[in-house]
């Protein structure tokens, strides 16, 4: 899963809560993945959209996948 994946699985997530916003988006992150990367190329997708400015918590977890763990919205 790409950032950009991250970002649709956030904002589809979103959208079924009818959110206005999303504040903070917390991610499972497998340790093969540059996770400073990772953060700003989440930061850089959701540009201009209901994420923009989210915080990003990520835990670093065995394996190699990223999985949405939640979600905060407004």
């Amino acid at each position: 899963m790409a950032a950009q994946d991250v970002l649709r699985a956030v904002l589809a997530a979103a959208e079924e809560q009818n959110a206005q916003r999303v504040t903070a988006i917390a991610l499972k992150v497998g340790r093969g993945y540059a996770v400073e990367n990772l953060r700003d190329l989440i930061a850089i997708a959701a540009h201009g959209s209901i994420a923009e400015g989210a915080r990003l918590d990520v835990e670093t977890v065995p394996g190699s996948s990223i999985q949405v763990a939640t979600i905060d919205i407004e």
